[in-house]
């Protein structure tokens, strides 16, 4: 993909079809997304009554923010999307919170001159998201990031990797393939072979302008970017959580 047309790609999930079987699709396809999300909120080491400040980095339908709020009940949450169609999607799923969430609709690429007052914010978490840039942009965005948090407050990210050894890259697509054929039945009660569902994969992957890094890359990139730690903290096939303190 031209690095010119990825920011376009971002508007891809701007789509009502798209947004309709966002949820239920994820079921599908990123079945650990539950399990991430409550590792997000396990690693925290804050105080759960703490009058807390958030940035959901790509909020989407407002999984993440949803459960942060579940386990931080008094938590404030910036919550950022370049679709506008999602974020009326994360109002409904948050629609007993709207009190403590302020939506902003902003690309990864424009956030640090969009944002540029934000500061002093406890956590910054994502979910599926920053995959969609590249090393660079990762690294721009990642410094803001540093910026903005308190010492000591923390990044988090969910999200999809790529393997380094082509075997294991290949087992791990394979795995993943035949999990999405098992939960189309099981889930929507649809029947798939294996090459349609890698054929239509790949497919979705170049239209939502997928860019994923290995995780050792990003990583680094959460160092380069001024943190004091960078870990990851649960990793499963082609999926990880990891981040760093500022």
């Amino acid at each position: 993909m031209e690095k010119g047309v990825l920011r376009e790609t971002v508007y891809a999930f701007n789509d009502n079809d798209t947004v309709a079987t966002y949820d239920s699709d994820m079921d599908v396809w990123h079945p650990n997304r539950a399990k991430m999300a409550s590792i997000v909120c396990e690693i925290l080491p804050f105080n759960r009554e703490g009058n807390l400040k958030f940035l959901d980095l790509g909020v989407g339908t407002g999984y993440l923010s949803r459960r942060i709020i579940e386990t931080f009940p008094n938590a404030m949450i910036i919550a950022i999307d370049a679709a506008e169609l999602m974020i009326e999607k994360a109002r409904i799923r948050l629609h007993d919170h709207l009190k403590q969430v302020t939506f902003k609709l902003s690309t990864f690429q424009e956030l640090p001159d969009k944002e540029s007052t934000l500061s002093n914010l406890d956590g910054v978490i994502s979910s599926f998201a920053l995959h969609h840039l590249y090393r660079e942009e990762k690294l721009t965005l990642f410094k803001y990031i540093r910026s903005i948090l308190k010492p000591n407050g923390w990044f988090l990210n969910c999200d999809i990797f790529k393997t380094s050894d082509a075997v294991l890259e290949a087992r791990f697509r394979y795995l993943h393939h035949l999990g999405i054929q098992q939960r189309l039945k099981r889930i929507k009660d649809i029947e798939k072979p294996l090459d349609q569902i890698s054929s239509e994969l790949a497919e979705k992957e170049k239209k939502d302008g997928d860019h994923p890094l290995f995780v050792t890359d990003d990583l680094q990139i959460v160092m380069e970017a001024g943190f004091r730690t960078s870990e990851c903290f649960w990793k499963e096939y082609r999926e990880a959580v990891y981040g760093g303190v500022k």
